[in-house]
């Protein structure tokens, strides 16, 4: 997978996922971002800790985000 940033704007635009849905598949790896942190870091509009990535490229597995790339 890409970037997991870029890999959630791309679905995000294209309303293919919420950033709600993606929120809360993130929270339940162990996020700790309120929900505007997480889209000002998916926008990059903030920088986050480094594990974020990883967890962020979780929610999206679970999402199904590499299938509908």
């Amino acid at each position: 997978m890409e970037d997991p940033r870029r890999t959630a704007r791309n679905l995000i635009r294209s309303r293919t996922i919420d950033l709600e849905d993606l929120w809360i598949k993130y929270w339940a790896h162990g996020g700790n971002a309120p929900i505007f942190e997480l889209d000002a870091y998916v926008f990059e509009i903030q920088e986050g800790h480094p594990f974020e990535l990883r967890i962020l490229s979780w929610a999206l597995e679970d999402l199904g985000a590499d299938a509908a790339l």
